[in-house]
């Protein structure tokens, strides 16, 4: 199957090494050719700035009949009307040049503001301008072409230590659920959802054993060897659930309790 990684750092890049075993055509794209020297050896990288003027004619051969993964991660501020811009015209290459399939890692902060259990079908929060940009950026993906939209939560794996990224800083509602995903998770449920093509749907994907953001910190910090801080304050929390991928693929989690992946974010 040949597959193009859009916006391949560091979650694209493992995941393009698996499949690329996997026996798959896997070609990533970064923004400048500077960027592409981070990319693993094995891996065929092209430049692709989807801020700029596009040439279909020159991009088609790239696109055409591909299953194409939007990794590009969210801006933030100023630049979020950027990822919103880059994913149309995204979207528009695909359609053009007759792309198979899009899947869109977007954003469990989609969520932001909810409390409780959250599925797919809850009702957003789209006054708050995080979770108005993730909904546009799903929304400019899911047009024309077959899409699946994958709700991630907070991601960790290799050289990614929430007990280090988090060192220092004052978190809040330490009794409250934490949602996090394992990067080895992530591409298992790629690696069954591309025996499972052409779809379209949305997926949460989250560890699905509920665990107290105060455990989940207590063991990061151990692990990652870094001093404990405090919990700052209690705050509205939500669980975000992953039963409904888990029931359409029959899909495990390798880590189902999120501090059993700790141990593997080094």
């Amino acid at each position: 199957m040949k597959i193009l990684i859009v916006g391949c750092g560091w979650l694209g890049q493992q995941l393009a090494v698996q499949l690329q075993a996997d026996g798959h055509q896997v070609i990533a794209t970064r923004r400048t050719a500077e960027a592409l020297g981070s990319l693993p050896a094995a891996v065929e990288g092209v430049v692709l700035d989807l801020l700029l003027p596009p040439d279909f004619a020159a991009l088609k051969p790239l696109f055409s009949g591909a299953v194409v993964i939007c990794a590009i991660a969210p801006g933030r501020q100023t630049a979020g009307s950027n990822y919103v811009v880059a994913l149309q015209q995204l979207a528009a290459l695909a359609v053009a040049a007759g792309s198979k399939q899009l899947i869109h890692f977007s954003s469990s902060g989609i969520y932001q503001g909810l409390t409780g259990i959250v599925d797919e079908t809850a009702s957003l929060l789209t006054a708050d301008d995080r979770v108005a940009l993730l909904l546009q950026g799903e929304q400019a993906l899911q047009q024309e072409l077959p899409c699946l939209t994958l709700r991630l939560a907070g991601l960790m794996g290799p050289g990614r230590h929430p007990g280090r990224f988090t060192a220092g800083k004052q978190l809040a509602d330490p009794d409250g659920p934490v949602n996090m995903l394992h990067s080895r998770d992530l591409i298992a449920a790629v690696q069954q959802l591309l025996a499972a093509l052409p779809c379209s749907e949305t997926y949460n994907l989250s560890s699905p054993e509920t665990e107290s953001r105060a455990d989940f910190y207590q063991v990061a910090y151990r692990l990652a060897g870094v001093e404990p801080v405090g919990f700052n304050q209690q705050a509205a929390a939500r669980k975000v659930v992953s039963t409904k991928f888990c029931h359409a693929f029959g899909y495990s989690y390798r880590f189902a309790l999120a501090s059993a992946a700790l141990a593997y974010c080094d």
